[in-house]
């Protein structure tokens, strides 16, 4: 089995500089930095590319974090500032928390439309024999998540997951947020596997896709697919999608409710520390050419 990067990075070049550059804030600025280079060792995960194309995606890689520097993370910064003055009050309510998620989803709206044309034109250039090799990693990966978290899974792995995910922003959870967490899992029974399902049903559809990448309106039909991914994730899953949006929503803020000052001064201190690094990853825009 090949070796998987860290990371829920879930579709091939999609979210790949923001979800590397949210990772741990102790290295946010390294990982941003080679952000380029840990895309092309993530996707030679699942397809072993050949020199040329390997050159070509970083080439577009670099070109994207030099726009991404240049015009998205003073936007993240300024959200982050936002976000730390909300804390300082020790309250965060559910309109607040699912505003605050909206804005992680607009942030990610640019970014999937540059990274669009990067991967259309990395598998377009694909080999028959590499697409294969491509649908073949996407299957052994989905199998290998069945079996993590549906097969060998146990409930107390399930939450054990989610509070090492929780303590990330908050610090070392009290047993009543341990219990909320728990109670939480349990009541949405059949989550996992609607994921999964969901997750199946687009790689069925990309993998088709894939079949016809040689066709002019390639590029569209992946950029639906990327921008309205849900569509492609099957009824039973879209049905879920507005609950699930909910249930972390209600999570986070009772988490919140139950959480004590150490928390709190914890959740500030990540959102500060993740703002400086945003403000000393920011890079200037290039000046204009001045007309002749």
């Amino acid at each position: 089995m090949k070796h998987r990067l860290p990371g829920q990075v879930t579709r091939i070049l999609l979210f790949s500089l923001l979800a590397l550059q949210l990772g741990a804030c102790s290295s946010t600025r390294l990982s941003y930095q080679f952000a380029d280079r840990g895309v092309v060792w993530w996707v030679e995960d699942y397809v072993d590319l050949t020199g040329a194309q390997e050159d070509a995606l970083l080439q577009d890689l670099r070109q994207m974090r030099e726009w991404h520097c240049q015009t998205q993370l003073t936007r993240y910064s300024d959200w982050l500032a936002e976000l730390r003055r909300e804390t300082a009050r020790g309250e965060l309510p559910p309109e607040h928390i699912r505003y605050h998620r909206q804005q992680l989803a607009a942030f990610l709206e640019p970014l999937s439309a540059r990274a669009v044309p990067v991967a259309s034109r990395l598998l377009k250039s694909l080999t028959d024999e590499q697409v294969r090799e491509l649908v073949a990693s996407m299957e052994e990966q989905q199998a290998e998540y069945r079996r993590e978290y549906l097969d060998e899974d146990t409930p107390q792995e399930a939450v054990e997951r989610v509070v090492e995910r929780t303590e990330r922003w908050l610090g070392d959870l009290n047993d009543r947020q341990v219990a909320i967490i728990r109670q939480w899992l349990a009541d949405r029974e059949g989550a996992t596997e609607a994921w999964l399902d969901g997750r199946g049903n687009w790689q069925a559809a990309f993998s088709s896709l894939l079949e016809q990448r040689r066709q002019a309106d390639f590029e569209d039909r992946l950029r639906d697919m990327i921008i309205h991914y849900q569509r492609y994730q099957g009824e039973a899953y879209q049905a879920r999608a507005g609950r699930n949006a909910d249930d972390i929503v209600q999570l986070t803020h009772k988490l919140l409710v139950a959480a004590d000052d150490r928390h709190w001064r914890h959740l500030q201190e990540e959102t500060s520390d993740l703002r400086q690094d945003m403000v000393a990853l920011a890079c200037p825009a290039e000046p204009a050419t001045a007309a002749r």
